[in-house]
């Protein structure tokens, strides 16, 4: 009988020392506050700016576009992030971040495209890291965009920028094959999952950029 309670209180101890490990494996990082992604497919949102920032810092881009449909509905609760709570707003975490090399006037229409999807609503709308652009949205279709800024000059239609973005949205998803075609894509070795969890477990504490960058004027 000893030596069975004794068996016991050892497969309780491991059982515990099991689940603390495991449990303190699946912290990623920490949110500072909440992440707001209610309604990424009308305007910007907390979550998709973190996400195209780790799209493009995985990159090494000089700017990164993320589409609404790569991105689920909710929010990112202030507090200990998880691996479930990554996959919780991601629609097509597998995707492979890869990289174009297009022409300012291809981000341009790219832009406009996604400025069509305001206000009502479209997987189109992208999200957007490493530059600030307005658009109006009274202006006519294919014309809204304003202003493209990419490291606070402003984007010359015949430059050349390297673009990070979801490998389905370099193929053309979204209605973006009138803007480009996989043109020459380069692969990071990421997927958007695994850059978004490298990118917050280098920092640790992350907090929600709610510094405008695609918007209305």
């Amino acid at each position: 009988m000893k030596h069975f309670s004794r068996f016991m209180t050892l497969a309780v101890l491991s059982v515990l020392f099991v689940t603390t490990t495991i449990s303190a494996q699946a912290a990623i990082g920490k949110a500072t506050a909440a992440f707001d992604n209610e309604r990424p497919d009308r305007g910007e949102t907390a979550w998709g700016r973190l996400v195209a920032d780790a799209v493009r810092n995985t990159a090494h881009s000089d700017i990164a576009l993320v589409n609404a449909g790569t991105l689920k509905r909710g929010t990112l609760k202030a507090g200990k992030i998880e691996a479930t709570d990554i996959d919780a707003l991601l629609s097509f975490g597998d995707d492979a971040v890869v990289t174009l090399n297009i022409t300012g006037a291809q981000v341009r229409a790219a832009l406009n495209r996604a400025a069509q999807a305001y206000p009502t609503g479209s997987t189109a709308y992208l999200h957007g890291s490493g530059f600030v652009a307005h658009f109006n949205p009274q202006g006519p279709n294919n014309q809204r965009v304003t202003q493209i800024q990419v490291q606070g000059r402003d984007l010359a239609d015949t430059a050349t920028v390297s673009v990070a973005m979801p490998v389905s949205l370099a193929q053309g998803a979204d209605g973006y094959f009138r803007v480009w075609k996989d043109q020459g894509s380069q692969r990071s070795g990421a997927t958007v999952r695994s850059a978004i969890t490298d990118f917050i477990q280098a920092r640790g504490d992350i907090s929600p950029d709610n510094n405008p960058r695609f918007g209305p004027q």
